[in-house]
Formats: C-alpha cells, structure tokens, sequence
C-alpha cells in the first residue's frame, strides 16, 4: 500500500459517500469538476467508470487510455498495472489492497461495472440513477444523488455482484506491492499511520470556528471535520499541531503545489488549481461554524 493508493480510496470514498455525486452516462466526465474539493455535499455527475477512473487520477496514478470498464484493463495494464484474475481471490476480501478496482469485465463475461476497494470490506461505487437509469439529469432526474443510493458505499460481501459471482479482475495500482495476491488485513484510508502526511489545526477568524486540515507530501491537502481529526490524531505518529491561520493557508497551498509537480509528467490532466482547491478546504470550517 503506498501514499497514492491510500488517496485513491480517499477519493472514491469522499465521492461516494461524501460529496453530492449522482449517476449519469451521459455527464460521465461531469465527476472532473472535483479535483482538489473536499467540501460535503458537492454535486456533480459520475458513472461507475469515470468515478474510479478519476479517483485514480486525483491519487496521482496513471490511467493511460482507460475510459470505461470495456478499455480499463486493457488500459491500466498498459500504464503499469496488474491485472490479477478475480478467481484468485477466492472472493475473500482479505485478498483484496486498499485501492483495488474489482471490476465485472463485459468481454469476460461480467456485466460492465467497477468498484473502488476503500478497505474494512468496503466497495465504493457509482451504480444507477434514481429512476433506476443511466442517463441522470440528462435524462430528467436531479443532478445529485436523489435517492442516497445512485454513489454509494457498500460492504463487499453484500455487493449483488460479489454473491452473483460477476467480478472478473482486480486490478490493482502499480504503487502497491504486486507480489503476492493475499494482502494484510485490510485497512481504510484513516487507519493507516503515515509518516507521509500531518494534521494541523486552526482557528478560523473569517468563521470564528476551529478548522483542521490533513497535509499529505504528494497528495495535495483534505480538509476534516472534529471527529475525523480525532481518528486521524490517534494514527497519525505526531498527532495534529495548532498553527496560525496563515500558516494553514501556506501549508495547504504547498501541498497542493508538490501534488502538481508530482502530476506534471505522468499525468498532467489531474493539475489542480491551487487558489481553488486552498479555498475549499479553508471555507470547509464553516460547516461546524454556529
């Protein structure tokens, strides 16, 4: 497991299960307009593919010329990818990294779905809009997720595809350890301990409100509300230091300047805007302001 795949299921978690995301084919690549959000309950567009396609992205891995589950394997394998048949799993999740994409490949004779594996047994995923189509507000439902259901996050033993027996591969990043299929118990996203990443914490004069943000060395910075800032100061080895709000503002803006150098070559599409997405996790305090 590396810093990367940690951020991908990060990711696929806070568009899941975080965000505002809805179904939709047709504004598939809606889900682009999330690069460096963090804030609750933002709304934007996805299907199965493009969600964990760009959760990938967003992690700082390569993709290649994947773009939908027809092409995906075809297309990580070639940018570094190892496509591990899903037989060899023998369907345990024990068997399974954080940041795996399980994927039914039509062509073999799945049904055309991805899923994100954010750890602790958990899928995330974008599955059907709330009329139980394809098309979401293309097609005249909400732009969001209407019905709590159309992105989601769901235990992987009760995935209908995991009882029905359609996964066909895992496809597993090209940061994580490839040489063996059994992997350690499975971990999410906040119980790892990272010498990568810190925790700071400060008080917002513009919200009059404590604001906390988690600093990653190439993964651009996540702003968290007070309950996830106690999980991430119980693993994190030097817990989380109180800074100025200024000082927040600058550690922000330069981890999302190491995550853009860190993007430039492979994968230059995933450049963030760092005004933007510094203001996101700064304005994010004012959720807890009263």
């Amino acid at each position: 497991m590396s810093a990367q795949t940690v951020t991908l299921a990060a990711r696929a978690y806070w568009m899941a299960d975080v965000a505002d995301i809805g179904y939709s084919q047709p504004n598939r690549l809606d889900i682009a307009r999330t690069r460096g959000i963090t804030a609750r309950g933002f709304q934007a567009e996805a299907d199965c593919s493009s969600l964990a396609l760009e959760a990938a992205r967003q992690a700082g891995l390569p993709t290649g010329n994947a773009s939908y589950t027809g092409d995906m394997r075809a297309g990580l394998e070639a940018a570094g990818w190892t496509a591990i048949p899903y037989a060899q799993t023998g369907g345990n999740a024990a068997n399974l990294y954080t940041g795996d994409l399980v994927l039914s490949e039509a062509a073999s004779g799945g049904v055309g779905h991805v899923a994100v594996y954010i750890g602790d047994d958990r899928l995330a995923e974008a599955w059907i809009d709330a009329t139980g189509d394809i098309g979401g507000s293309a097609w005249g439902d909400g732009p969001g997720d209407d019905n709590a259901g159309e992105t989601r996050v769901i235990n992987f033993y009760a995935h209908p595809y995991t009882v029905s027996g359609r996964w066909t591969h895992v496809l597993r990043p090209p940061a994580t350890d490839t040489t063996t299929t059994a992997a350690p118990a499975a971990t999410t996203p906040t119980q790892r301990k990272d010498t990568t990443m810190f925790g700071i914490t400060y008080f917002s004069t513009r919200y009059g409100t404590t604001g906390y943000a988690l600093i990653t060395e190439a993964a651009g910075a996540y702003a968290l509300d007070r309950v996830g800032a106690q999980v991430y100061n119980d693993v994190l080895p030097g817990g989380f230091t109180e800074v100025p709000e200024h000082h927040a503002d600058m550690l922000i803006r330069e981890a999302w300047e190491r995550f853009n150098r860190v993007t430039a070559a492979p994968a230059a599409e995933t450049r963030v805007d760092i005004d933007a997405a510094t203001a996101s996790i700064l304005d994010a305090v004012k959720d807890g302001a009263k």
